[in-house]
């Protein structure tokens, strides 16, 4: 059973969603992986997997009702494509952000911009079709398909 998806309500972060913040969110579902499921993540492609499995959990109460730790595993997610495929987290212009999340990621040698946030939302809506793990290996890449926003 799958509870409500996030409606949009405002998010109550323990740090501002803005770049400079992102590690420190990132560091925030590290935590709470460790502490809460006895997960470690390391901040590699292969973690993601473990992420997948943790935004799983989700489901039953659904994105609304835990959005603030979906928001902070999506920066964990988007931390490590910084960390392991030329990335870097930039500020989403505002009438960008109406749409998505203030926080996606760039890389200009592909001119990619990518969601992580938005996808760890679209992983507890969703299921395993939106697979975090997945989202990185296209990402990842250097071909076109690393060209799509998702």
């Amino acid at each position: 059973m799958t509870g409500p998806a996030w409606t949009g309500r405002g998010i109550r972060l323990p740090a501002p969603p803005d770049r400079q913040h992102a590690p420190e969110l990132a560091q925030r579902a590290v935590d709470a992986a460790r502490n809460v499921s006895g997960v470690e993540l390391d901040y590699t492609p292969a973690s993601l997997s473990l992420v997948d499995g943790i935004l799983e959990e989700f489901r039953e109460p659904g994105s609304d009702a835990v959005a603030e730790t979906i928001f902070v595993f999506g920066c964990y997610v988007g931390e490590v494509l910084v960390r392991n495929a030329d990335y870097e987290w930039v500020d989403t212009p505002p009438e960008v952000a109406r749409y998505t999340f203030p926080l996606t990621i760039y890389r200009a040698s592909t001119a990619a911009h990518a969601n992580p946030i938005g996808k760890a939302f679209k992983r507890v809506d969703n299921g395993d079709t939106d697979s975090v793990a997945y989202f990185y290996s296209v990402f990842s890449t250097d071909t076109a398909h690393g060209r799509r926003e998702v």
